[in-house]
């Protein structure tokens, strides 16, 4: 990501966002693409019923909204908006494809990065297919962890941003308490452990619980 960011600096320009502000708003024509440069974004929606459903998280490095990058749709899909202070590095989408599609490292880069995302979304998807809660949060788990862990000991994955309860609760569509409830039946099994909000997910303890053996197989 760093020979991105400075393919394209002599056009970027970096805009701070405090915590709780919206980015784009859905169906909005975006005036640039962002990266993140620090701070954590969630894409959401907002149900028929008026419940905000979180349907990504985008940590350090992460660029949205892809589809509008990629001209999949005009305008945005989502709601994005700072759940922490944040630090956006905003480019017009011209200028960020026009560098990527010159560089064959860089186009290298992006689509790993897009084979992580849509390896991770299909296992968000999964997840949101499991038939008990515990099953569904557990397979949540699994898809932070493909997505944003960081391996810091053999089989031990830091999830990198701070994630309250009812932010987990938002991804997996249940409430707060069902999900404190099981998020305390993980930590019994020694699937995952948290401390001032950070979580890590013992990944062979998880692969074991929801019973996968073929994602053992996943390079992260």
């Amino acid at each position: 990501m760093d020979e991105l960011l400075t393919a394209i600096s002599a056009h970027a320009t970096t805009r701070v966002v405090r915590k709780g502000a919206t980015i784009v708003y859905q169906s909005e024509i975006p005036r640039s693409a962002f990266i993140v440069k620090k701070g954590l974004v969630r894409a959401y929606t907002i149900s028929s019923s008026g419940e905000e459903r979180i349907v990504s998280l985008h940590a350090k490095h992460d660029v949205f909204p892809m589809a509008w990058i990629y001209g999949e749709t005009s305008s945005t899909l989502f709601y994005y908006e700072a759940t922490s202070d944040c630090e956006l590095i905003c480019v017009p989408k011209d200028i960020l494809l026009q560098n990527v599609m010159k560089s064959p490292s860089l186009l290298q880069m992006m689509l790993k990065y897009s084979v992580n995302e849509y390896t991770a979304m299909l296992l968000r998807i999964t997840a949101l297919e499991q038939a008990t809660a515990a099953e569904k949060i557990a397979m949540t788990f699994y898809y932070l962890l493909v997505r944003h862990g960081v391996e810091r000991k053999p089989g031990e994955f830091t999830i990198n941003f701070k994630m309250t309860q009812s932010m987990i609760a938002s991804l997996v569509g249940l409430t707060r308490e069902s999900t404190a409830i099981n998020i305390k039946l993980l930590q019994k099994k020694q699937i995952i452990t948290y401390s001032n909000f950070i979580y890590i997910v013992n990944k062979p303890a998880l692969e074991r619980f929801v019973g996968e053996d073929g994602f053992k197989d996943l390079k992260l």
